[in-house]
C-alpha cells in the first residue's frame, strides 16, 4: 500500500468517496429505546452495533457505538462524535479501510465527525449554500469527487477537501422547508483514516424529520 501524507494546503480529492453504496445491512433487531435514542445490533458482521440520535435540530442518524456523542453544543447547532477505539497513528495509507478487510485500521487524535446546523434565510439549494458561505463549507466546484444528488429526500451535494490544519470528506442537506441547511463532516489528517468509512456508514443512516 502506498503510504502518502497529504501535503497542506494542497487539495487532495478521494474520487467517489462519497458514493453512497453502503454496504447492504440485514435486518436490525431493537433492545433497548427511548424517546430519542436506540440501541441495536445488525446483522452484519463489519457493521457492528449502532445507537441512533434523534436531534430536535430536525433529523436523526445512527453512529456506532464506538463513537462518543457530544451534544453540549447542539443547542448552538453542532454536534461532535469521535472514537473511543485506540486505533493505530496513521502513517498516510492513500485509501480508507473497510471495516472487515484484513486491513488495519488507522487514526489521527484530530479525527472526528460533526454535524452542524446553519441558517440558510434565502433558501439557497446545497450547492448555492456552499458556494456563498465558502469559510464554512470549505467548498470551491472543482473537487474531483464532487456530487449533486438526492440525500435525505431532498437534493444535496458532497465532496472532499482539504484545509491548512485537516481534510474532509462533507455533505450538505438543506431542511425540508430549507429554512436552513445541515452540514455532515468527517475531519481526518490521513485520507486512510478509519472515521472516513465510519462517516460513509453513517450518512447512509441520516434522516430529516422535520
Amino acid at each position: 500500500m502506498k503510504l502518502t501524507k497529504l501535503s497542506r494546503p494542497q487539495m487532495f480529492f478521494c474520487a467517489g468517496l462519497l458514493s453512497l453504496a453502503v454496504p447492504a445491512v440485514a435486518q436490525a433487531s431493537p433492545f433497548t429505546s427511548n424517546s430519542d435514542q436506540t440501541i441495536y445490533t445488525i446483522a452484519q458482521a463489519s457493521a457492528g452495533t449502532f445507537q441512533t440520535h434523534k436531534s430536535p435540530l430536525g433529523f436523526r442518524f445512527d453512529f456506532p457505538t464506538t463513537y462518543n456523542l457530544d451534544t453540549s453544543q447542539e443547542s448552538k447547532g453542532t454536534i461532535v462524535l469521535r472514537s473511543t477505539v485506540e486505533a493505530p497513528t496513521a502513517v498516510g495509507s492513500d485509501e480508507p479501510a473497510p471495516v472487515d478487510s484484513n486491513v488495519q485500521s488507522q487514526s489521527s487524535p484530530g479525527d472526528k465527525i460533526i454535524v452542524a446546523e446553519f441558517s440558510n434565510p434565502k433558501r439557497l439549494s446545497a450547492q448555492q449554500w456552499a458556494e456563498q458561505n465558502r469559510d464554512k463549507s470549505f467548498f470551491d466546484g472543482r473537487q474531483s469527487d464532487y456530487r449533486a444528488y438526492s440525500f435525505a429526500g431532498q437534493p444535496a451535494i458532497s465532496y472532499s477537501w482539504c484545509g491548512t490544519n485537516n481534510c474532509g470528506d462533507s455533505v450538505i442537506v438543506p431542511s425540508r422547508d430549507r429554512t436552513k441547511v445541515f452540514v455532515l463532516s468527517a475531519l481526518y489528517e490521513y485520507p486512510g483514516n478509519a472515521v472516513r468509512w465510519d462517516f460513509k456508514n453513517m450518512i447512509g443512516r441520516f434522516r430529516l424529520t422535520q
